[in-house]
């Protein structure tokens, strides 16, 4: 991004110059990075690379939180000791020089259907770069950082070793070299012994297809989304036939009408009961004497 230049004196803009990161703001931009105070949202950065942005008052508070006072006491972090919103702006202002954090624009959407080519996302939020940033407390960042990966030196190391023990496999001892041709040709029958299944299961489906009524399946869960030791369970099972289907549908049909019209009927006798029970009812009056 180029610089741009301070604007004028109580505006709150700053002047963005790229620099050298240094050590200490790359300690600070590793603690805020999945910081939970900063409540980043992931966004389209230009419409196309999804970006983790956040606002300016939540990086602040970040900063000013206990959890960063008692990590900067800790030498192991190297973080920068913060006391107040002025010094917590002042690494603000490193981390956009060093442009690990950039000024955003959040769009809405009739400003990105004038973008040619842009389309509204729903569920993540269109950002576009901005040329300036401001101290507002609303004001949207987005990161142009990523932590290190820890692993990776662990990571490099294993893939260096890797090619040079596949390269140097004539130089292996003898029972090394056996091993590995035991344990390939062992993968090799498994491999084979997988697809000889799935064949034997399919011809036999298809030939109790043809001459059964009911198609017999040999592990009938082998190609289903379920782990290796379901999917050889059960053994086997039968097809339910088409028409069989249709049968205990229309069943369930007849089953829920009957039993609609027997509850019916009860209600309609219940109702003829309580009826005829009020026309027998007789009022008795009965004289008493004071």
């Amino acid at each position: 991004m180029s610089a741009v230049p301070a604007g004028p004196p109580g505006s709150g803009t700053v002047p963005i110059n790229p620099s050298q990161r240094s050590p200490l703001i790359i300690s600070v931009a590793n603690f805020l990075k999945d910081n939970k105070i900063l409540k980043q949202r992931t966004g389209l950065l230009n419409n196309t690379e999804e970006a983790e942005f956040f606002r300016f008052k939540r990086l602040q508070r970040a900063l000013l939180s206990d959890e960063y006072k008692k990590q900067q006491k800790n030498p192991k972090y190297e973080l920068i000791p913060i006391k107040d919103e002025e010094e917590a702006n002042k690494i603000f202002l490193q981390l956009l020089s060093s442009q690990m954090i950039i000024p955003i624009d959040k769009l809405h959407y009739s400003e990105i259907k004038q973008v040619k080519g842009w389309k509204p996302n729903r569920s993540k939020p269109t950002l576009r770069p901005s040329k300036k940033a401001s101290f507002e407390p609303n004001g949207y960042y987005v990161w142009n950082y990523n932590k290190p990966n820890p692993f990776i030196l662990l990571y490099s190391f294993l893939f260096i070793a890797g090619v040079f023990a596949i390269i140097l496999f004539p130089l292996w001892p003898m029972f090394m070299r056996i091993g590995v041709w035991y344990l390939s040709m062992g993968l090799l029958c498994l491999i084979g012994l997988f697809f000889l299944i799935a064949i034997i299961r399919l011809i036999i489906f298809a030939i109790t297809y043809l001459v059964l009524p009911q198609a017999f399946w040999l592990y009938p869960n082998l190609f289903e989304d379920c782990s290796v030791i379901e999917s050889f369970k059960p053994l086997y099972a039968w097809d339910q036939p088409k028409s069989s289907k249709k049968k205990s549908k229309k069943s369930k049909g007849g089953l829920s009408e009957s039993s609609d019209s027997s509850t019916s009927a009860t209600a309609t006798g219940s109702d003829s009961t309580g009826s005829g029970s009020t026309t027998k009812r007789k009022v008795v009056l009965e004289e008493v004497d004071e």
